[in-house]
């Protein structure tokens, strides 16, 4: 049985509109400050192209300080959605050489690292009519964007090996860290910020990938003890994380509240539910046999999760779809390349008809370039004593 527990409130509760409408290593030689990509993996030129019109479209909501806005009306940043937009414009550099789009996203990560407080946090911020950010002084979570962050840094780092801008971002990405660890409690698990206690599979997901992360990053910036911290962290959330998986419904309970109450998942709702398995699926921080398990469950459950126009049951209430390119992820990660393909044919069509109108993201544009390109080495993190080449 569900336990009631409360959702975040003002934009925190937003999310969930966001998201559906609109997730001790030795140190190797490090590799001198040229900027070399990894080879990407082959796509069409159809697709390319396609991935050319994702990114140059994303590209409308940069602001002259490099922050990415949610939407090209560059009203609002969320640095949680810029985040996912700065990790499709890594791939989208990888896929097509283009070093105006890793610039862009290495333009994002240094706004980021300046905006970080003495926790390591950052807000949203809304942008007036004379292009002024204004701090809302609140996110949506903490442990989640300092996960995605981390996760961004590594993939433009791994789409352009420009060390002079990781090592610049060093103390950000510790800032980052930091973060995680301010809510990760005696379980392993975060909540989401300070002041909201509530313990979200799809934040430790985030949290879990963007730690792992560093432990790659930190050979590249040549810090051993930052690598041991955050892959301790790492696996105490893993381990968490696992203390979620319930037999019962052949799922992660999708939330854990501050009295230890459990949120187990309902199949039938597409959100938060069906989602949060998806991102978990999609990551490191489970078995490659059990994420298989999940991506069958959530293709039986919820066959339209990929159609936007679609209805769906969102928290209780018969809603649209919306957006949800980072499912396809855990697609990729069980090796279903064709049915990836699909979601995200489906997917891009659908924000293509709408003329990519809100609430379709930057965020979101940035999840469909990586569903689209078929590539998981930029949101794979390794942790592999050879990660620097």
């Amino acid at each position: 049985m569900r336990l009631s527990i409360l959702r975040r409130p003002s934009l925190p509760a937003a999310r969930a509109t966001v998201f559906a409408s609109v997730l001790a290593l030795g140190m190797g030689a490090a590799l001198p400050a040229a900027r070399v990509s990894a080879a990407p993996v082959r796509v069409s030129a159809v697709v390319r192209a396609d991935i050319v019109d994702d990114a140059n479209w994303l590209l409308q909501g940069q602001l002259p300080d490099g922050a990415i806005a949610w939407y090209i009306d560059k009203g609002h940043v969320s640095p949680y959605l810029a985040n996912y937009a700065a990790i499709g414009l890594a791939e989208a550099a990888k896929q097509t050489g283009d070093r105006a789009y890793s610039d862009a996203a290495w333009a994002w990560l240094g706004w980021y690292a300046a905006h970080q407080d003495a926790n390591g946090f950052v807000t949203d911020y809304n942008v007036d009519a004379a292009g002024v950010e204004i701090s809302t002084g609140d996110e949506d979570s903490t442990d989640a964007y300092a996960g995605t962050y981390l996760s961004a840094v590594r993939a433009a780092y791994l789409a352009d090996r420009d060390l002079s801008r990781l090592r610049s971002l060093h103390a950000g990405v510790a800032a980052a860290v930091g973060a995680i660890e301010a809510t990760q409690d005696a379980d392993g698990l975060t909540w989401a910020k300070p002041t909201w206690h509530v313990k979200y599979l799809m934040d430790q997901t985030e949290a879990y990938n963007g730690l792992r992360s560093v432990a790659d990053l930190a050979q590249a910036l040549r810090d051993p003890g930052l690598a041991t911290r955050a892959n301790a962290d790492a696996a105490r959330m893993k381990a968490g994380i696992a203390s979620l998986w319930d037999p019962s419904t052949g799922a992660y309970d999708w939330a854990k509240n501050d009295g230890g109450g459990l949120n187990s998942t309902n199949w039938s709702v597409l959100y938060s539910d069906s989602m949060e398995q998806a991102w978990i699926a999609g990551s490191q921080a489970i078995s490659n046999s059990r994420a298989a398990t999940l991506v069958d469950s959530l293709q039986q459950a919820e066959p339209q999760w990929s159609q936007p126009t679609a209805t769906a049951d969102m928290n209780g209430t018969v809603g649209t779809v919306g957006y949800w390119p980072a499912a396809g992820w855990a697609l990729l990660r069980t090796g279903r390349a064709d049915d990836a393909a699909m979601a995200a044919a489906s997917i891009r069509s659908a924000a293509v008809d709408a003329a990519r109108a809100w609430p379709f993201t930057t965020g979101n544009a940035g999840q469909l370039i990586v569903l689209e390109s078929g590539d998981t080495s930029l949101i794979t993190p390794t942790g592999a004593r050879r990660f620097v080449f």
